[in-house]
């Protein structure tokens, strides 16, 4: 399957040259994707001038933009005033059908409300979530939401654990997905309120394979397929992990010769870039969000995503099964 990706380029801390080195990583890793490249043009070609491959060099795009988001700006100015920006406009090519997938590693806040304000929302689904990839020792889960609504009901969750359970099983490939509330006690009356209610909206709907609690420490255990939690929590969690992640990456080389060798391997799986890219899930579109932080491996696993989910077609996939959810 042929697969166009926009890149909103100029996201991020480090804007074309990360950006720009890992969309011509991921063009020669996948010949049947093409790209479009939305930034400053001079900058943009700056970089592609380093390629030297004709094959990668016509397979992308270069789409000229006035403006840029900045880390600072409001979403709500975003959406007034910064409609020519290379974010607005990467989306907004999505919403034309001239692409399959969005990445940007731009201002998180200003992605998903111009994300909503072009593209709008999936049927039934009344705030998108951030949902990730985490490895676990029984292979790569899924978790949200990791930080877009901090304030969230007990229907939303709801509503983020059906969306998680059918990408589970759409770009995961997991046959009817396990799915766990994140809680501080895997007893039935632990939790607050808010979780507490979602747990019997969860226990209602016979088509979930909803599976109790689950604690933090187990978070990475693989105990579920997908975990479900609100944003504030999710992303506490996230940033913990990632933070542990880090420092244990950085003590490795301190480490004696003897031992290695048998840590090469940990080494590399622990590294926080491997999993970088976030789904804005919910969204009537395939939309990536990369750290904006990330380097250019960290990048390029963010387009692998978003080609991954527009070869699976997530949006239209998932319309119909949450349609059925909805009844």
């Amino acid at each position: 399957m042929n697969v166009k990706i926009s890149i909103d380029a100029m996201g991020g801390d480090f804007g074309p040259s990360v950006t720009m080195e890992a969309v011509i990583r991921a063009l020669s890793h996948h010949s049947d994707v093409t790209a479009l490249v939305f930034g400053d043009r001079s900058a943009l070609q700056d970089c592609i001038d380093k390629t030297l491959s004709p094959s990668i060099v016509s397979r992308l795009e270069l789409c000229h933009c006035a403006s840029q988001v900045d880390c600072h700006d409001k979403p709500s100015f975003a959406v007034r005033s910064k409609q020519d920006s290379s974010m607005a406009l990467a989306l907004t090519s999505l919403k034309e059908g001239k692409a399959e997938a969005c990445v940007s590693a731009g201002n998180t806040g200003v992605l998903m409300a111009l994300s909503l304000f072009i593209l709008g929302t999936l049927p039934g689904i009344s705030r998108p979530a951030i949902c990730a990839e985490i490895p676990t020792d029984n292979g790569n889960k899924l978790m949200l939401d990791l930080g877009a609504n901090v304030d969230c009901s007990a229907d939303q969750l709801y509503q983020f654990a059906v969306l998680g359970s059918h990408t589970a099983n759409l770009a995961l490939e997991i046959d009817n997905p396990t799915l766990r509330l994140l809680n501080v006690g895997l007893e039935a009356g632990k939790g607050n309120n808010l979780v507490q209610a979602t747990a019997e909206m969860l226990e209602a709907d016979e088509s979930l394979n909803y599976q109790g609690f689950i604690e933090g420490d187990g978070i990475f255990q693989g105990l579920a397929d997908v975990i479900v939690c609100d944003g504030f929590s999710g992303n506490v969690a996230l940033k913990a992990s990632e933070g542990v992640a880090r420092h244990i990456y950085q003590k490795l080389p301190a480490l004696s010769a003897d031992f290695k060798g048998g840590l090469a391997e940990l080494k590399a799986s622990i590294q926080p870039s491997l999993f970088n890219g976030a789904y804005l899930l919910g969204i009537n579109g395939v939309v990536v969000k990369s750290h904006g932080g990330a380097d250019v491996q960290g990048f390029a696993n963010a387009l692998e995503r978003a080609i991954n989910a527009a070869r699976h077609q997530l949006p239209s996939a998932l319309s119909p099964l949450l349609a059925q959810n909805n009844h």
